[in-house]
C-alpha cells in the first residue's frame, strides 16, 4: 500500500460515519414527522376530543415517542390561575414530581418557565450530574402548554442521560405537540362553555315553554284555569262519557257564575278594587272547593270539580260524576251563598251577590260550546229573574235568548239607519191650562215589528253600552225640536228628558250634554233631566256629586217615579232637584184607594215643604184630576189630556192648545 492510499483511510471513515449520522439523523425525521402526523389523535372528531383526561393521554403518547420520559405530569390552570395535575404518565404514581413542583414554584422557577418561548432543562437534584457539563443524570424539562393568546398549562417531564437543548431536534418537536395541545385545550374549554351554556338555554327554553303553556291556559290574575283549559277538560270529560250517558248513574254538570252589578265596583272604586275583589272572590272559591266534608255532603269529589275564571267577573265550574240534580242544585244555592256576603277591599266595604247558569252534559247539549252557551244562557235567566239566584238550562230559554241576540242586533243598526223618533207628552199646570212642559219618550219604528216602547228596547240598549250613544242622540233631537217649535212661534218652557242608570255613570255626561245644548243654541234651563227614584238610591255619594255637576250647569233635575225608591227626607234634602213625579202606580188608584191617596198627599205636601214642584203621572180621568186640583199639585200628564204625540202632531196639539187658551181668555174677559 502506498502512502496516498494509507492516508485516504481516516477520509473513508469519516465519510461513513457521516453517511451513519445522515440515515439516523434521516430515520429520527421520518419517525419525528410520523409522530407529528399522529398529532391528529389529540383533535380527533369524537366526544373524547372534548375531555381534558383524553387530550392529554394522546398528548403524552406522542410526546412520549421522541423523548425518553422516566416520568411525565401535566399541570392545566383554572379561572383563578391555580395548576393542578390534571394527567400523569402510566407507572408513575410517586410523590417526586409534584414534590418538585412545589419546589419549583417556591423558587419561582416554575413561574419564571412559563414565559419562556422554548422547553427549560434542569438538573434534577440529587440526580447523579456531576461537575461535568457533558455528564449524565436525571434533568427535569419543563415547558408551558400555551396558545397565542393563552396559557392553558406545564408539561412537567423527568429524562436520564445527556441535558436537552432547546435546539435539539426533539425539543422543537415537543414545542409543536404542546402547542396544538394547547389549542385543543382551548377549544375542549369552548365545548365546554358552548354545552354549559347550550344546557342552560335548553333549561330557561323549558321553563320559559312551561311558563308560556301557563299563561295561555291559566288566568294572570287569580291563577285558576282559563277558558281555553276550562273548554279542553269539559271536551275530556265528555269524550270519557259513554254513548248511552242518558242511562248511566252519572253526569258532567257546568256552573256559570257572574257577579251582580259588578261594574259599579269598577266604576266607583277603580280597576284595581275591582281586581283586588276578583282575586280574594277566586281565592274563596278555591277554598271552598278544597273542603272534603262540603263536596263529600253533596256527593263529589275534589278530583272531580274544576274552577276557572273565564274572563271578567265570570267564574266557570266543571262537576264531574254528578249523581243528583237535588244535591246539585243545594250546592250551587251553597255557593251563592257564600259569594254573597259584605267583602272589605282597600277599606271600602262592598256588598256583592252571584247570579249562576247551570247546565248538564248530555240533556243540555253534547259538546263543550252549547253547554257553555246554555249554562250562559240560564244563567241570564236568573239575572232577568231577579238576580242572587241560580237557574237550571230549559229548552224554552234557548228561544228567548235568541229573540234577545237578534234584538241586540237589529237595535245596533238602528241608529245608523235613523230608525228612532221622539215622541212628546205635554205636561199640563193645573193653575193655567197651559202646556209647561214635555216630556220626551223614545219610540223604535222597526221595519219589520212597527212602533216599539221604551219597554221593549231600553233594557236590552242599558245591557249592551248602546243607552249612552242614544241618550246622546234623544238629547241632541229634542232640542233640535225645541228650536223647530221656537222658529214655529210655539216655544214651550222646559223639555223633560229621562237618564237611564248606565247613562247616569258616565263620567263625562254633564260635559257632553253642556256641549250639545251649546251648539244648538238652548238655554241649559229649558232641560229638565229625568232619574228614577230607585237608581239615585243605588249610590247616593255619586248621585249628589253628579246632581250638583248638571245644577252648575244649569240643568233643572227631576226625581221620577217617586215613592218607589224607598228614600228618605234626610237623603232628598241633599240633591239639588226642582222636581218630585209621582209615579203612576200611586195616580191610579186616587181617590177610590185609601193608601195611594194618603201616599200622594203626603208626597205632594213634601214637596211643597221642600220647595219643589210636583208634577203627577199616569192622569187618565176626571176624578183623579180633580183629586190632584184639591191637593195644589202644580202639573199633571197622561193620556186624559194626550198621549205621547210625534213632532207633526205634537204642533197640531200647541197649536190647538194655544187656540182653547186665548178663546178662554177672551170670554173670561
Amino acid at each position: 500500500m502506498t502512502r496516498n492510499e494509507d492516508d485516504a483511510l481516516p477520509d473513508m471513515d469519516y465519510l461513513r460515519e457521516r453517511v451513519q449520522h445522515l440515515e439516523q439523523a434521516s430515520q429520527w425525521h421520518h419517525y419525528a414527522m410520523d409522530v407529528l402526523t399522529s398529532m391528529t389523535a389529540i383533535f380527533g372528531d369524537h366526544s373524547q376530543s372534548r375531555d381534558i383526561s383524553a387530550i392529554l393521554e394522546s398528548t403524552h403518547e406522542c410526546v412520549g415517542r421522541i423523548l425518553p420520559l422516566e416520568d411525565a405530569g401535566y399541570y392545566t390552570v383554572d379561572d383563578e390561575s391555580s395548576f393542578h395535575l390534571s394527567y400523569r404518565q402510566a407507572g408513575c404514581e410517586g410523590p417526586a414530581l409534584e414534590a418538585e413542583v412545589e419546589r419549583l414554584i417556591e423558587a419561582g422557577i416554575f413561574s419564571w418557565a412559563l414565559n419562556q418561548n422554548h422547553p427549560v432543562c434542569l438538573p434534577c437534584p440529587g440526580g447523579g450530574q456531576g461537575e461535568d457539563d457533558t455528564a449524565c443524570g436525571d434533568h427535569w424539562v419543563l415547558h408551558v402548554i400555551s396558545s397565542r393568546t393563552r396559557i392553558r398549562g406545564m408539561f412537567v417531564g423527568r429524562t436520564r442521560g445527556q441535558p436537552l437543548h432547546p435546539r435539539d431536534p426533539g425539543m422543537k418537536v415537543l414545542s409543536i405537540i404542546l402547542f396544538n395541545a394547547a389549542y385543543a385545550l382551548e377549544s375542549a374549554a369552548l365545548y365546554t362553555l358552548m354545552e354549559h351554556q347550550h344546557r342552560t338555554l335548553k333549561k330557561i327554553s323549558e321553563r320559559q315553554s312551561l311558563e308560556l303553556a301557563h299563561q295561555y291556559s291559566h288566568d294572570a290574575l287569580t291563577g285558576l284555569p282559563n277558558r281555553i283549559l276550562f273548554s279542553d277538560r269539559l271536551h275530556q270529560l265528555i269524550q270519557q262519557g259513554h254513548p248511552n250517558d242518558e242511562d248511566d248513574g252519572s253526569h258532567v254538570a257546568v256552573i256559570l257564575m257572574d257577579l251582580d252589578h259588578f261594574k259599579r265596583v269598577n266604576d266607583s272604586l277603580g280597576h284595581g278594587c275591582g281586581d283586588r275583589l276578583i282575586k280574594t272572590l277566586a281565592d274563596n272559591l278555591r277554598a271552598l272547593l278544597a273542603d272534603a266534608d262540603l263536596l263529600s255532603h253533596h256527593h263529589l269529589d275534589e278530583s272531580n270539580v274544576t274552577l276557572s275564571r273565564l274572563g271578567g267577573d265570570e267564574f266557570g265550574i266543571i262537576l264531574n260524576r254528578v249523581d243528583s240534580l237535588d244535591l246539585l242544585a243545594r250546592f250551587a244555592q251553597h255557593l251563592i251563598d257564600n259569594v254573597s256576603c259584605e267583602y272589605v277591599v282597600h277599606g271600602h266595604p262592598v256588598f256583592l251577590t252571584c247570579s249562576a247558569g247551570i247546565s248538564i252534559h248530555p240533556f243540555d247539549g253534547r259538546d263543550v260550546d252549547t253547554l257553555i252557551k246554555n249554562a250562559d244562557a240560564a244563567m241570564y235567566e236568573a239575572k232577568q229573574r231577579g238576580r242572587n239566584h241560580y237557574h237550571f238550562y230549559t229548552q224554552d230559554i234557548n228561544a228567548q235568548t235568541y229573540r234577545h241576540l237578534m234584538l241586540e242586533n237589529e237595535l245596533s243598526k238602528a241608529l245608523e239607519r235613523d230608525e228612532f223618533q221622539l215622541h212628546y207628552q205635554p205636561q199640563i199646570s193645573l193653575a193655567t191650562g197651559k202646556v209647561e212642559g214635555l216630556e220626551a219618550l223614545v219610540r223604535w219604528e222597526h221595519p219589520e215589528k212597527g212602533y216599539l216602547s221604551p219597554g221593549h228596547f231600553i233594557p236590552v240598549a242599558e245591557d249592551t253600552g248602546l243607552i249612552e250613544r242614544l241618550g246622546l242622540w234623544v238629547v241632541r233631537r229634542a232640542c233640535e225640536d225645541m228650536k223647530r217649535l221656537e222658529a214655529a212661534d210655539l216655544p214651550v218652557p222646559r223639555m223633560a228628558i229621562n237618564l237611564s242608570p248606565r247613562q247616569f255613570r258616565q263620567t263625562d255626561l254633564a260635559c257632553q250634554y253642556a256641549a250639545i245644548i251649546k251648539e244648538i243654541g238652548i238655554q241649559a234651563s229649558q232641560i229638565e233631566l229625568e232619574l228614577t227614584e230607585s237608581t239615585i238610591m243605588q249610590d247616593i255619594d255619586k248621585a249628589v256629586e253628579i246632581f250638583e255637576a248638571l245644577h252648575r250647569l244649569g240643568f233643572r233635575l227631576a226625581v221620577d217615579d217617586f215613592g218607589t225608591g224607598y228614600s228618605s227626607l234626610n237623603q232628598l234634602k241633599h240633591f239639588p232637584i226642582h222636581t218630585l213625579k209621582i209615579d203612576r202606580s200611586f195616580v191610579r188608584g186616587i181617590p177610590q184607594d185609601r193608601d195611594d191617596a194618603a201616599i200622594v198627599t203626603a208626597i205632594v205636601a213634601m214637596a211643597k215643604g221642600l220647595g219643589l214642584e210636583v208634577v203627577a203621572e199616569g192622569v187618565e180621568a176626571r176624578h183623579q184630576l180633580e183629586f190632584l186640583k184639591a191637593l195644589e199639585c202644580e202639573s199633571v200628564q197622561g193620556y186624559y189630556f194626550s198621549r205621547p204625540l210625534p213632532y207633526d202632531e205634537l204642533c197640531e196639539y200647541l197649536q190647538d192648545s194655544c187656540s182653547t187658551n186665548q178663546q178662554k181668555q177672551s170670554a173670561s174677559s
